[in-house]
């Protein structure tokens, strides 16, 4: 059985990595919409492929935007946590 060092620890670690365990299924949704949007706009308007590229790129944009935001520090925090 953990002692109750080792929980307060596994605790920590775990409000560590929390903001950063939802990157990959947000970039991933991110993309997705873009792809979905720009799939549906050639459709309705008949430009096909263009529209499905042009949301492939902002879906993309938009996923390394929100992943940079994410792990970067905020401009006034000097690094420190």
């Amino acid at each position: 059985m953990p002692e109750p060092a080792d929980r307060s620890s596994f605790a920590e670690a775990m409000r560590k990595v929390a903001p950063y365990l939802n990157l990959g299924w947000n970039f991933a949704i991110t993309v997705g919409v873009g792809v979905a949007v720009g799939w549906w706009l050639d459709r309705w308007l008949k430009t096909s492929p263009w529209l499905l590229l042009g949301g492939i790129l902002l879906g993309m944009v938009g996923a390394f935007v929100s992943f940079f935001r994410a792990v970067m520090p905020p401009k006034g925090a000097g690094g420190k946590p």
